[in-house]
């Protein structure tokens, strides 16, 4: 009896470890999978990222060089070049003064594909830490960006925008948006003896000064948004 006693129970202990090693392996089987598809999640997480960061990318360069012309059309109009070119034409055509007076841009890069990772927790996914770390930085940039351009549309609002209306005859301006019109009647505005103009001359520094902080800050966003896609196109080729 003692010695069936032994046999069942090495039996009975046989049994045990067979069944947790089964389990143990089941449970290995399980998590390897359930890795293989996170990581599968984890490269569409990462491909619809790098996606939108070009396209914003493409955005960017654009929107600073906008911003770039603005301001050249500023510091011509102003006559503060640094090497200004004696033989150039003084002529301050209505279409350079309206541009650089009128124009402003307020848009930024879109990052949908984020935000919406983001809404959906799906960013949980990406393991690697510099990318989330980068993304926080990128909208560290985004909000900087944002304060400045909501900064200079304020002021163009409250003040530059006067200059339009109360200092210049508005109506030639428009010549390039409605081409039917006739301005032969019209008055021509001297745009050099505005420009001698203390107040409007202060007007288009502030604004100048703005765009070149505007340009500033889009060009560190360009800068993060081009070091993000070096990361993620690194971490999708391995």
């Amino acid at each position: 009896m003692e010695n069936k006693t032994g046999k069942y129970f090495k039996y009975a202990i046989g049994e045990i470890v067979l069944v947790v090693i089964g389990i143990l392996i089941a449970l290995g089987i399980n998590n390897w999978n359930e890795n293989r598809k996170d990581g599968i999640q984890e490269k569409i997480v990462l491909k619809s990222l790098l996606e939108n960061l070009e396209l914003a990318k493409t955005q960017s360069e654009l929107l600073i060089a906008s911003e770039k012309t603005l301001k050249n059309s500023l510091i011509r109009i102003l006559e503060i070049e640094t090497h200004p070119n004696e033989n150039s034409n003084r002529l301050i055509p209505d279409s350079v003064f309206t541009s650089a007076v009128w124009d402003l841009q307020s848009d930024q890069p879109t990052f949908n594909a984020y935000s919406n990772l983001k809404n959906t927790n799906k960013l949980s996914l990406v393991k690697d830490k510099r990318i989330n770390e980068k993304f926080t930085d990128l909208e560290f940039k985004l909000n900087q960006l944002n304060d400045v351009l909501e900064d200079r549309l304020s002021v163009h609002q409250i003040r530059i925008d006067d200059i339009l209306e109360k200092d210049v005859n508005f109506i030639p301006l428009i010549k390039a948006n409605v081409p039917e019109l006739n301005i032969e009647n019209e008055t021509k505005n001297d745009y050099f003896q505005l420009l001698t103009v203390k107040r409007v001359r202060n007007l288009l520094g502030m604004k100048l000064t703005f765009t070149q902080d505007v340009i500033n800050r889009r060009e560190s966003l360009d800068k993060e948004i081009e070091a993000l896609i070096t990361i993620i196109d690194n971490e999708l080729n391995e």
